[in-house]
């Protein structure tokens, strides 16, 4: 399993990125086994929650299935020496390969919308963003947010560039931006931005 896992890490990206080498470094056969009961457990967990229900009016994500987790190397005291420093979010993000096939078991375990199972139409992306601490890895903070609709992902990305200023330039504590992903991030984004578009 991890040679599998390491050559399927080599083949989709010749160069590396860091956090594929410390994976690579790092993996062994129980962190592979652990890696795929995650994606079996995710997609399980799946099934058993039922389909999420967006509205092409609502990109939130379904709790029940994805509720967030954050990250426990980030804290308001080590801010300064993660997410606050350019370019730290790459060397804590996954694969695009670990990514995919998580995207792939949850729209296809009813994480979709309106049955659109074209992985195109989605971003997977972080329910807590990286840029304030979310965890890379977790399926629960990982989910197939629509891009197609009203408010999908690029209304979110806005909001997350400015709760990480906010974050950074210490106007916000980390609990307080963690928070507004947690809750529910439409309403963060009428507080910290303006009006939804």
């Amino acid at each position: 399993m991890p040679v599998s896992l390491t050559r399927q890490l080599h083949k989709f990206s010749p160069r590396a990125s860091v956090w594929e080498s410390r994976l690579i470094k790092k993996t062994s056969k129980a962190s592979a086994f652990l890696t795929a009961g995650i994606l079996i457990s995710a997609t399980l967990g799946l099934a058993a929650c039922g389909a999420a229900t967006y509205s092409e009016s609502s990109g939130l994500p379904n709790i029940k299935l994805t509720p967030g987790a954050i990250n426990p190397a980030v804290t308001q005291s080590t801010i300064r020496s993660t997410i606050c420093v350019s370019g730290w979010t790459a060397t804590v993000r996954p694969p695009v390969t670990y990514t995919n096939q998580l995207k792939y078991n949850q729209l296809h375990s009813g994480y979709n919308l309106n049955g659109d199972m074209n992985m195109k139409d989605y971003e997977e992306d972080h329910i807590v963003p990286l840029e304030v601490g979310g965890n890379p890895s977790s399926p629960l903070n990982l989910f197939p947010e629509p891009r197609n609709i009203r408010l999908g992902s690029y209304v979110k990305d806005q909001l997350e560039n400015r709760i990480h200023q906010l974050v950074c330039s210490g106007q916000i504590s980390l609990n307080t931006g963690r928070s507004v992903f947690l809750t529910n991030w439409e309403k963060g984004y009428q507080k910290y931005i303006g009006q939804l578009p």
